[in-house]
């Protein structure tokens, strides 16, 4: 190849480029950013790393405690079992006692039945990050077909088109990530959970309680990527 036609090629290839990266830019599933998500080396008997406990992150105390006379605080529950349950207030109550949706020892794969069933049967009232991924709204969908379309017809050839309009369509359904740290609604003792194929549940947004807004959002069990409770990260494989 004689130089010039190198140069010729090598101007070729540069748009063509271009175009990848920024079609591979408008289709990339952006995940929220989460700066409390951390899995950690904790003691057998704690529930957290008090040390990265840090503002905004939500607390869960499942046991009953007691403060005592001389400042400590107990747990009747392992008091009774005769385990040494006695603690001071401060750092070493919360590791003790406190889990964190945030924090977690181990990352487990399940497929999505074994995800539902984990969310229904063990979740419960324990507090829960919920990673999903939210339905499409019409607008965005609209948005995204419009700007990937116009990439499309301005850089693509007749023969990469069908492939690319594919790729397009299939990210415009896959709706956006999001993250969301809470609970299962119950009411009269069971939990809210209408039975489908793998269910729909009724989910309390814990961070929304604490700003004082209203809480309550369907979840739907199909669209769960990951969900953290009890030290333990379960992700779909």
């Amino acid at each position: 190849m004689t130089s010039k036609k190198r140069k010729s090629a090598s101007a070729q290839e540069a748009p063509d480029n271009a175009f990848q990266t920024i079609f591979a830019n408008l289709l990339e599933l952006k995940k929220p950013e989460d700066p409390f998500d951390k899995q950690v080396k904790i003691a057998k008997s704690d529930r957290c790393d008090a040390s990265l406990i840090k503002e905004g992150m939500l607390l869960d105390r499942p046991a009953r405690l007691v403060v005592l006379p001389n400042g400590n605080v107990r747990n009747q529950d392992l008091h009774k079992a005769g385990v040494d349950s006695d603690w001071n207030l401060g750092a070493e109550l919360i590791a003790k006692q406190c889990f964190t949706a945030d924090h977690y020892t181990e990352i487990v794969n399940v497929n999505k039945t074994q995800m539902a069933a984990k969310i229904k049967n063990e979740v419960g009232d324990s507090l829960t990050k919920v990673e999903f991924t939210k339905a499409p709204e019409a607008n965005a969908m609209a948005k995204l077909l419009q700007e990937g379309s116009k990439l499309i017809e301005t850089n693509a050839s007749e023969e990469e088109k069908p492939k690319l309009y594919k790729k397009l369509w299939e990210r415009v359904q896959k709706g956006e990530p999001r993250i969301m740290r809470g609970y299962i609604k119950r009411s009269d003792g069971a939990m809210d959970i209408l039975e489908t194929d793998t269910g729909m549940v009724k989910f309390v947004d814990a961070d929304l309680v604490a700003k004082g807004e209203m809480p309550e959002r369907m979840l739907n069990l199909n669209n769960v990527t990951a969900v953290t409770f009890r030290l333990t990260k379960y992700v779909l494989k």
